[in-house]
């Protein structure tokens, strides 16, 4: 039943409208179809739901990472773990057993330590229909195409385009208030250096980043700093992969993170990393064509666009 373990990842969807919209100036943001982009970044607890499911006898592909958490055996090489960075997922138990649970109190907080393949084989899950689903093809072809496969036709779930990723972050159109040109320099609605308050802060134009240690918000902490589409923090908290192919073997990223100053979360900035690689303040979200009307098998409900 997809659509109900579906249901229990609880992944909220964001209706990218507006089809055909004209590119910015840095020639991103044009996408000539409606489409859908998760709110917020894939979390802690969502990301523990897909090792329990695809990783629990054993983990062939290291899907987990030993400076995502603790093990109750000690890893005699358990290398990796920052002081700096908090742990956020554990895995319990020995290999053939395995279980792995978001620590108490960072289950919302976004999944980071992941490199492009991990994103795309938590994708090529939820295509299959989660529970032992193949993590290997589906939405996305590993075997044949390794860190560099982009999402195949039939895809019910990817991670997103550039183009899909920057326009759900920075456009608004100007007969919608949008600034002259469509696109915002900042993806909470604002052309004005982002405010950096504490979670949970009711204001405008506020995001998590320049913190002095990798410290990420649950994900919404700012509950009036949403996109014009209703996405959060494609600025700050955790820097996203996109699907850009840069210099024929890197993969995108944007949108800065809870490390990096206020610069890193401007429209004009992309940055770029090799597929397998991982970091401490790096994670995702996921995007996905329009539910057809009546579809059931549909990866889950959506919540209305908020205003």
């Amino acid at each position: 039943a997809m659509a109900s373990s579906a249901h229990a990842l609880d992944l909220e969807w964001a209706t990218v409208g507006d089809a055909g919209n004209a590119p910015d100036k840095t020639g991103h943001g044009a996408v000539a179809y409606e489409f859908q982009i998760t709110r917020h970044e894939i979390t802690a607890a969502q990301y523990a739901e897909f090792l329990n499911a695809v990783a629990a006898k054993g983990d062939p592909h290291a899907l987990w990472h030993p400076s995502m958490g603790s093990t109750a055996l000690s890893d005699m090489n358990q290398g990796g773990i920052r002081k700096d960075s908090p742990l956020f997922l554990n895995r319990i138990g020995k290999p053939g057993e395995y279980r792995y649970q978001a620590i108490k109190g960072q289950e919302r907080r976004p999944v980071v330590y992941i490199s492009f393949m991990e994103a795309m084989r938590f994708a090529n899950w939820l295509h299959n229909g989660e529970g032992p689903g193949d993590t290997e093809k589906g939405a996305y072809d590993i075997p044949k195409h390794g860190g560099l496969a982009r999402h195949e036709a039939g895809a019910k779930v990817w991670i997103p385009t550039e183009d899909e990723w920057y326009k759900a972050a920075y456009f608004q159109p100007e007969a919608e208030g949008g600034p002259k040109g469509g696109y915002w320099l900042y993806p909470m609605r604002s052309n004005d250096k982002p405010r950096m308050p504490a979670a949970g802060d009711k204001g405008p134009n506020a995001a998590n980043f320049g913190r002095s240690y990798p410290q990420a918000w649950p994900v919404g902490s700012y509950a009036n700093a949403a996109s014009y589409y209703g996405t959060f923090d494609q600025g700050g908290n955790a820097w996203e992969w996109n699907e850009a192919v840069v210099f024929d073997s890197q993969r995108g990223m944007r949108g800065g993170s809870m490390a990096h100053t206020f610069e890193k979360l401007r429209s004009a900035v992309r940055t770029y990393s090799a597929p397998a690689k991982r970091y401490p303040d790096t994670g995702f979200r996921l995007a996905r064509a329009m539910p057809k009307a009546g579809d059931t098998t549909s990866l889950q409900p959506t919540p209305p666009k908020q205003p």
